[in-house]
């Protein structure tokens, strides 16, 4: 999982890919990643 941050407002949201919009402010490509922890498997890794 990593922790990403919304530039524009710095909403933050877990998740392991790139979240594609802001769920606070509604900003599109915005989020940058701060945190990145160890997990098996990435974006889009399938089981």
């Amino acid at each position: 999982m990593a922790l990403w941050q919304c530039e524009k407002c710095g909403q933050e949201k877990e998740g392991r890919c790139k979240p594609r919009k802001c769920p606070e402010c509604g900003d599109q490509g915005q989020f940058v990643k701060k945190v990145d922890a160890p997990a098996a498997g990435g974006c889009g890794a399938k089981k």
